[in-house]
């Protein structure tokens, strides 16, 4: 497979633990050999600095070069490649990311979460987001799939980018029946109850979970196929804290519910791990 990305970009809104971010950045530059690129942006008034980035002469300034300069000493102990560049700036940090992210589906964004900002960032851009909660390896991943047609692209990319983890698929049936439920009582036809289409639900229920073992046995990757009972946010939340994967991997087609955005934001509120979102 060939390499999905030409740019990476490690966005940074605070002095706070830098590091895990710059040593991905570094790390899947020379892995997928992109331009890298450093962007950090002082959101004024979401996050206090300390006094070595305040110039003393003005306040509330920012002291640019000295961030910079930080930046390119945690950089140099990384050894990046010889491809990069760092920037400096006040404010905006949605505008800042446009601005240097021309091309969306060639951009990987490396960022710590940051409750105020993140969110925004994922509704309103289309890049692909690796958003980093905690410093780890990751030794399971987790791929939520409803077995539409990025599917396989997913897979594909999960298993390109995290080359070494193991990833594993889950499908979360009963989400899709009450997607139906909600479909054929807006449209008027036959009640769920009835015995034509309970019939008819176990028929789609056997063809999803064929459809999903036909996954696992092309890709050689493990999985689960689910019939939870509460909404799928709490479903997903709650396999994988019982499952103890490291990194949620999802992709956005707010075409189908359940890879909206607002479920990738729900789950991402409220796991503390890390996050790949593919476009």
């Amino acid at each position: 497979m060939t390499h999905l990305f030409k740019k990476t970009i490690v966005l940074l809104n605070t002095t706070d633990n830098i590091k895990n971010a710059l040593q991905k950045g570094v790390k899947f530059s020379k892995q997928h050999n992109t331009i890298l690129e450093v962007l950090f942006v002082h959101e004024e008034p979401l996050f206090e600095l300390p006094d070595i980035f305040r110039l003393k002469r003005e306040e509330n300034s920012l002291d640019k070069e000295s961030i910079k300069k930080e930046i390119i000493k945690e950089l140099l102990e990384l050894n990046p490649n010889d491809k990069y560049a760092i920037f400096v700036y006040v404010d905006d940090t949605l505008h800042r990311l446009e601005t240097i992210a021309k091309e969306p589906k060639e951009t990987v964004v490396i960022t710590p979460y940051q409750k105020e900002i993140t969110p925004m960032l994922i509704e309103e851009t289309s890049y692909a987001f690796w958003v980093l909660k905690e410093p780890k390896e990751y030794n399971k991943i987790l791929l939520p799939t409803d077995l539409k047609e990025p599917t396989m692209k997913a897979i594909n990319y999960a298993l390109h980018i995290f080359e070494g983890s193991r990833l594993f698929l889950v499908h979360d049936h009963r989400y899709l029946v009450d997607t139906l439920a909600i479909q054929a009582d807006y449209l008027n036809v036959a009640p769920l109850t009835s015995p034509i289409t309970i019939e008819l639900n176990e028929e789609i229920k056997e063809a999803h979970k064929k459809e999903f073992e036909n996954y696992l046995k092309e890709f050689g990757i493990e999985g689960d196929f689910i019939e939870a009972n509460s909404e799928v946010s709490e479903d997903l939340i709650e396999y994988t804290k019982q499952h103890k994967f490291d990194l949620l991997f999802m992709y956005r087609s707010d075409e189908e519910l359940f890879s909206s955005t607002s479920l990738i934001v729900t789950l991402m509120e409220n796991l503390e791990i890390d996050f790949f979102i593919a476009f």
